[in-house]
Order: C-alpha cells, then structure tokens, then sequence
C-alpha cells in the first residue's frame, strides 16, 4: 500500500504540532510538569493557546503523545534496525533502544510518566510491546528461547524489569548511565529464558 502525501495544510498542521510537543518537553525537563502552564508552552511555541488545543486535549496530553512517540520510535527506528542473530541479544539490543529513548525524553518528562495512576505502560496492543512478543515468539521458534512460560508472560516479565531500572534511574535523578545499566542488566536476565 503506497502512503499517500499530505498536503501543505496537513504539513503546517503536523509542524506546529511537533513544535508546540517539543517546546512542551523541552520547558518539562527545564522546569518541571508542575511548573509549567499551558500559556508558558504557547508564548516560547509562538502558537496561540487554540492552537495548543487543536492538537492536545490538556497539559496531560503532552505525556500521552510520549507514549504515542515511543511506539512510533520503536516502528520506524529501532525493529528494522536491530542487528543481533541471536533473540536473546535482539531482546538485550531493544532494551538498549528503550533506555535511549528514556534519555531522549529526558529525566524529568520521564518522571512525570512513573505515576501510580499512569496505565498507558500496561496499555495492550501497543507496536513496542507487539514487537517485542513477536522477538520472543521467533525466538521459540528458533529453539532459542524456553518455552516454560507463554510468549506474553515474558514479555511482560521483561517489560517489568525493564520500567522498574527506568523508576529507579529517575529515583535517582538521572545519575548514572541508564544504557549501560541497562545494557549489564537484561545480558544477565534474558539468560533465564534460554532454552536449554
């Protein structure tokens, strides 16, 4: 299926958009979520306030774009870009992705993300968490990977670990490097699921 064009108008509207996302995130790790207002987001963005509610429904929304965005990263500059044979490493090498998007986003968007009512992680269907099960599934396939536990219960297993080194690098303010931890800590984990 060939994508279609957008037109100029389409083109303006998506520019002013990423405009009004980025300058939203970028005055999100300078100030912090709670300090920022709406009017603050459009003054720097150059857009009127309408503008701001043409593409985000409020404030909160801007977080819920972070989501949307990471899936979006994941589609078109991680999976065609992941170059281990082996599923175990694929698996350590998204990981890797997933902490460098979490410093792409920045230390202080990313706290505002780790609420206790924030349920857009454990959203089903999302493109990061599909690609990560369809790793896993050709993985089994391969007879690389256990099949002791379902496609999803490690999935999800990894997707814990994963989210809980992102906490604790945010709990620590973004002090040490997230993909090297990262990195040292899913090549000790994914050993568990090796078929063996």
């Amino acid at each position: 299926m060939q994508k279609q064009e957008l037109t100029n108008r389409q083109m303006q509207a998506l520019t002013t958009k990423n405009k009004i996302y980025n300058i939203a995130v970028e005055l999100l790790e300078k100030n912090g979520y709670e300090n920022i207002k709406i009017e603050d987001i459009c003054k720097k963005a150059k857009v009127s306030v309408g503008s701001f509610y043409n593409y985000f429904e409020s404030k909160s929304d801007i977080l819920n774009e972070i989501f949307k965005r990471a899936d979006d990263y994941f589609e078109f500059e991680v999976i065609d870009n992941l170059n281990s044979v082996n599923s175990l490493d694929k698996i350590v090498e998204f990981f890797n992705y997933y902490a460098n998007y979490n410093e792409i986003v920045g230390i202080d968007a990313m706290k505002q993300l780790y609420k206790f009512n924030n349920k857009l992680f454990i959203a089903e269907g999302r493109y990061m968490q599909n690609s990560l099960e369809n790793i896993i599934s050709k993985g089994q396939s391969k007879g690389e990977i256990s099949k002791d536990m379902t496609v999803d219960e490690i999935s999800k297993y990894l997707f814990i670990a994963a989210r809980g080194i992102a906490y604790d690098w945010c709990l620590h303010d973004g002090e040490y490097d997230i993909k090297e931890f990262m990195d040292n800590y899913f090549k000790q984990l994914v050993i568990i699921f090796k078929n063996t």
